[in-house]
């Protein structure tokens, strides 16, 4: 275990977007709420299998090139320097992959829905769940669906015809384009892009 890691400064996005009356001190977060409140739990977990999460057999497999970009969430085993008890659920984020100084594997870098960057150790997971990639297409075979994070440009302006989709961080609606007009509005919501992006989850603002 490497006590450095614990120490890294986690700096939040400063282009995070949170709704007006938006209160840190008062929020109770998807994480916290799934660590304490059984009931919660159990139709989160559900509501991530329904939309294709799944258990990864080896946590080591995070560390493969396939998972640079992939969406997912853990639990810690209880034996990490933060002293978070076994099973503690923690949202995750977007794989970045390996650095190049852990030659031996000993973890992983990943982007949280804030921005924040995080390097977790895979001596302290207990469970890793992430998205599945394959998705059986009505009327056709087996047909591969890419799990990819689909990037929006953050809006410049504003109108009386905003799109919203939720933030993964905190449950929130954020807007992602404002129309002109009404018409405008209803051709941005009814793209692929957008519909995926509302249907999974699974999108950011680019940089």
């Amino acid at each position: 275990m490497n006590p450095n890691l614990q120490m890294y400064e986690r700096k939040e996005d400063i282009n995070t977007v949170h709704r007006p009356d938006f209160n840190p001190r008062r929020y109770n977060s998807i994480q916290d709420m799934v660590n304490s409140d059984p009931e919660y739990e159990k139709m989160y977990i559900n509501k991530l299998i329904s939309e294709g999460w799944y258990k990864l057999q080896d946590n080591r497999s995070i560390l493969s090139t396939e998972m640079k970009g992939r969406h997912f969430k853990y639990r810690l085993n209880g034996k990490s320097l933060s002293g978070a008890q076994k099973g503690t659920f923690r949202s995750g984020g977007i794989v970045i992959g390996r650095s190049d100084e852990d030659t031996e594997g000993k973890y992983i870098m990943y982007k949280a829905y804030n921005g924040r960057l995080f390097p977790l150790q895979i001596s302290d997971i207990l469970v890793i769940y992430t998205k599945n990639p394959y998705n059986k297409i009505e009327g056709s075979k087996k047909e591969q669906i890419i799990d990819k994070t689909v990037f929006f440009t953050r809006p410049g302006g504003f109108s009386k015809f905003p799109v919203f989709l939720i933030s993964e961080l905190n449950g929130e609606r954020i807007a992602v384009y404002y129309g002109k007009d009404k018409y405008a509005a209803e051709r941005f919501a009814a793209s692929k892009k957008y519909q995926y992006a509302l249907r999974t989850g699974d999108w950011n603002f680019s940089t």
